[in-house]
C-alpha cells in the first residue's frame, strides 16, 4: 500500500514539476520570435532612412529614426528579459 501511495503521488507531481520548465521555454521562444520580428522591422527602417536622406526628406527621416530609437530601447529591454528568463530556467 505504501508503494501505491508513493506511485500515485509521483504520478500527480510529475506534470506539476514539468509545467514551469515548459512555460519558461515557451516564454523564451516567444521573446526570441518577437525580437527577430523587431530586428527585421528595424532593418527595413534603416533602408527607408537611407532612401529618405538621399531624397532630401530629412524631416521624415528624423521621425523614422525617433521611432527606431524607441524600438531599439524596447529590443534592449526584451533582450535583458530574455537573459533573465534563460538564467532562471532549471537545467
Amino acid at each position: 500500500m505504501k508503494y501505491v501511495i508513493i506511485s500515485i503521488t509521483l504520478l500527480f507531481m510529475a506534470p506539476v514539476s514539468f509545467i514551469p520548465i515548459a512555460f519558461a521555454q515557451f516564454t523564451a521562444d516567444t521573446m526570441i520570435t518577437h525580437m527577430r520580428k523587431t530586428h527585421t522591422i528595424l532593418e527595413r527602417n534603416v533602408d527607408q532612412v537611407i532612401s529618405l536622406i538621399e531624397n532630401n526628406h530629412t524631416v521624415e527621416a528624423l521621425n523614422l529614426l525617433e521611432g527606431m530609437d524607441i524600438r531599439v530601447n524596447h529590443m534592449n529591454s526584451m533582450f535583458d528579459d530574455l537573459v533573465w528568463e534563460l538564467s532562471n530556467q532549471e537545467h
